[in-house]
């Protein structure tokens, strides 16, 4: 019994009920701040300890690589000398489907002769941006990324190309539905000739395997005994089953989340999956994780004030452990310029009383409105961090290194090849590469199969064609390289190769130049740490896929963090900034007229409970936004905040909306916003 007292220790009843559930499926309603990580890694490290579960049979699945890497480093913690090197297996729903396609490589169709490519977002709109120009469809009038963002939809809901035009017949326009089947069937077909996978590809092909159930699938199924699922608010429809089919058929299934916490529904996540994981699962036990460790009393009072207003959602209200604090501060600001000015006040008096700026951040509907506060700090050199602006891997100088590693374990793949033939400039122009694209759709092959024997293409000169024998033994060269040398010192010798450091000398300014090489020594960097040998190459360019927004959020460094609600969700601040709390803002106009106003008040929610200490909100009586002025009344949600709560950061007593400046609000007592947007 010690073992159980010690896992056990410092747990609340609650917690150890979710912690301590042996077989069968669980759902944990866990609340802002209520210990989720913690509950999740007890109770695996309970299931090995005190149930005897072999390791390999849990599987845990994430949406962050940062959360699943915490999970593991606590588990290590909890279960010192019980793992003896084996250990659950814990990962996102995307590494999850990478490891299950490259085990049953056969049966997805994929080539298991060549290196299979993850195309990010990027690399996803400039493929398809090709195909509709290979295909004579305006890019201007459907943008590549409305066509990417219709694909994505579908493979969520399982929907391929050949039952694409079926399944969403009356949903969309005829014309746009004719063109994005047509896109979407020509984009998979590049794809398979790549050997490439999209993100929504990594759930969807495994997702039907596991349907097939065929017996090497099987094999993979019977591997888990007990599944988790962490943030299981945020699954979409192909999530949903992956983890349903996963499940089977003991369902052993747990899952953890916060219905009040699902706002990314326009990215296909369905609120529905928690809410009726009791319907699915009719003996399920349910547990409430309804304590807050995390915020302050008068923050708590707040958020639950303003969620308690949506229908869509489980009653439940989050209980403070933390000691009173203040009231949360409001500030009406006359214009966005005010609005700015008041957050460096602010902020310089936290700082006065102690706080670091790496506990501050400023939180936004849409990131437009973080050029004012910006501008504003730098003025007053205060230290701020974008968090989510440009990716690291998503700068141009590393996408190119990346491009060329890709290429180097992938040749036949066209989109990087494309990306790589011309930079550094070797004089393969945008003419010579249209008559080597066209000299490959004739011949029905890749690129680098044409490139091979390119004295094929009769409009190609013989200039041209120097060019190109030279680029073609340069990847040669390079290939052969790839694992005869320890990464780092392969990509170094590479680059001099490529003399890419003396072209970005030449094509930026100094300071701009430095940058971005000191960026590409930072990889550099990160290829130190990978074994070397066969496929060392292809794992780290598969991590790097794998990678999320969030993975790359440093939360020590001593600067004032801006970011949107939506990126804000998962961390955490002592000091939290809530601006343009507007109606239009946030509410998003676009939610109001979509019926979407849940999903903004739990965005609202979110922002709200981010904060430990302190929240500060600010709107504005008008904002200049997308090139335009426009008059604003406060946000809806504001209202729904207990008075009592509220302290204006002027000192003026009363409604908040008093002196707003607009006194159409002022004086309305009513909470029918429909009024103010006519």
């Amino acid at each position: 019994m010690t073992k159980k007292r010690k896992l056990l220790d410092g747990l609340n009843p609650d917690q150890i009920g979710a912690v301590t559930h042996r077989e069968g499926p669980l759902l944990v309603l866990s609340g802002a701040g209520s210990g989720k990580t913690r509950v999740i890694t007890h109770r695996i490290a309970y299931l090995i300890d005190y149930y005897d579960v072999d390791p390999d049979r849990i599987l845990g699945l994430t949406f962050t690589n940062k959360a699943a890497d915490e999970m593991k480093e606590r588990l290590e913690k909890l279960l010192p000398s019980q793992l003896n090197g084996r250990s659950p297996w814990l990962g996102t729903f995307h590494a999850l489907g990478v490891q299950f396609l490259r085990r049953h490589i056969d049966e997805s169709g994929l080539d298991h002769d060549r290196f299979f490519t993850i195309y990010d977002g990027t690399d996803q709109e400039k493929a398809i941006k090709e195909i509709m120009v290979d295909l004579d469809i305006s890019t201007e009038e459907f943008q590549p990324g409305m066509i990417a963002s219709f694909i994505n939809d579908a493979k969520n809901e399982l929907i391929g190309p050949d039952e694409f035009r079926s399944e969403r017949a009356g949903e969309l326009d005829d014309n746009i539905l004719r063109i994005v089947s047509r896109i979407y069937r020509n984009y998979q077909q590049s794809l398979e000739e790549w050997n490439a996978l999209d993100f929504g590809d990594l759930i969807r092909l495994p997702t039907i395997l596991l349907e097939n159930d065929s017996t090497p699938i099987q094999s993979w199924r019977e591997r888990f005994k007990f599944l988790l699922v962490d943030e299981y608010q945020d699954t979409n429809h192909s999530q949903y089953v992956m983890a349903s089919q996963l499940a089977e058929p003991d369902d052993n299934i747990c899952v953890v989340g916060d219905d009040d916490q699902a706002i990314f529904g326009w990215r296909g996540a369905d609120v529905s999956n928690i809410l009726e994981f009791e319907k699915d699962f009719p003996q399920a036990k349910v547990i409430h994780l309804s304590k807050n460790y995390r915020s302050k009393k008068p923050i708590l009072r707040a958020a639950n004030g303003i969620i308690r207003n949506n229908e869509l959602r489980k009653p439940k209200e989050m209980e403070p452990d933390r000691g009173e604090g203040k009231a949360l501060s409001v500030y009406n600001a006359p214009d966005e310029e005010a609005e700015a000015d008041f957050l460096v006040r602010q902020i310089g008096k936290l700082r006065k009383k102690g706080a670091r700026l790496g506990e501050i951040a400023i939180l936004y509907r849409v990131n437009t409105l973080s050029r004012g506060i910006e501008k504003k700090l730098v003025e007053k050199s205060i230290p701020y961090e974008i968090v989510r602006g440009t990716r690291f891997y998503e700068r141009k100088e590393i996408k190119d290194i990346l491009a060329y590693l890709r290429v180097a374990c992938n040749p036949s793949n066209d989109l990087h090849l494309l990306r790589i033939i011309n930079s550094p400039r070797r004089g393969i122009g945008r003419k010579t590469q249209e008559e080597v694209r066209n000299c490959a759709r004739d011949c029905e092959s890749s690129i680098w199969a044409v490139l091979n024997r390119s004295e094929e293409c009769p409009a190609l000169s013989g200039r041209q064609l120097s060019r190109l024998m030279s680029f073609v033994e340069l990847i040669k060269n390079i290939r052969e390289r790839k694992n005869k040398q320890k990464p780092a010192n392969f990509v170094k010798e590479m680059i001099s190769d490529l003399e890419y450091f003396s072209w970005l000398e030449k094509e930026y300014d100094p300071e701009s130049a430095e940058d971005r090489k000191n960026n590409i020594k930072e990889l550099i960097g990160q290829l130190k740490e990978m074994d070397p040998g066969e496929g060392a190459i292809e794992r780290f360019l598969e991590n790097i896929a794998l990678e999320s927004d969030v993975d790359e959020f440093e939360d020590r460094k001593d600067k004032v963090s801006l970011l949107t609600l939506h990126s804000a969700k998962g961390l955490e601040f002592g000091y939290v900034f809530l601006i343009a709390m507007e109606d239009g803002l946030l509410p998003h106009q676009r939610s109001l007229e979509e019926q979407r106003l849940e999903e903004e008040r739990r965005l609202c929610y979110v922002g709200l409970t981010r904060a430990k200490e302190r929240v500060f909100m600010s709107y504005t009586d008008s904002r200049f936004l997308y090139g335009q002025r426009y008059s604003n009344i406060p946000s809806r949600f504001l209202h729904e905040i207990p008075d009592e709560e509220l302290r204006r950061i002027d000192g003026n007593p009363g409604d908040i909306f008093a002196g707003s400046g607009n006194s159409k609000v002022a004086n309305s007592q009513s909470k029918n916003w429909k009024d103010f947007l006519q």
